[in-house]
């Protein structure tokens, strides 16, 4: 699924669009239409337009759970599904313009990987969803699978 992103801009839009709609569809599931907003800018303070290089393709953070995602893709290396995912803290930081965490994917975009993605994000977007909850999921989703 648009293996060429990274060297096309109209494949790269439509990724970015697959992914908006995704984090729509399941936002819209859980009642929480609107409440995830992108928050990682595109471009720097004068003004330039940041690297399209697929880190993050997609990312939205909800004020209201004080969490956030971001979906890094880049281009297939092989026939495998690759995909990783992790949580990041920003809880210790002074500066609070930042998620207090965020569940981080890295993969490259298939229908397997994309499906993964899904349960995890929609996992994460649950209210009372805790860290040790996504942990075990990740672990259950994604470090298993490849044993």
């Amino acid at each position: 699924m648009f293996e060429k992103f990274l060297e096309d801009v109209e494949q790269y839009a439509a990724c970015e669009r697959y992914w908006e709609q995704l984090g729509q569809e399941i936002a819209e599931s859980l009642g929480q239409t609107s409440e995830w907003q992108q928050w990682i800018p595109r471009q720097s303070p004068n003004g330039t337009p940041y690297e399209k290089d697929g880190n993050p393709i997609y990312d939205a953070r909800s004020e209201r759970l004080d969490r956030a995602f971001r979906i890094i893709q880049y281009s297939p290396v092989s026939d495998e599904v690759e995909i990783a995912a992790w949580l990041k803290s920003y809880e210790e930081f002074e500066y609070r313009d930042v998620p207090g965490n965020e569940l981080v994917i890295n993969l490259s975009l298939s229908q397997e990987s994309a499906q993964l993605a899904k349960a995890l994000i929609y996992k994460w977007m649950i209210p009372d969803t805790t860290q040790s909850d996504m942990r075990s999921l990740i672990d259950e989703l994604i470090e298993r699978r490849g044993s």
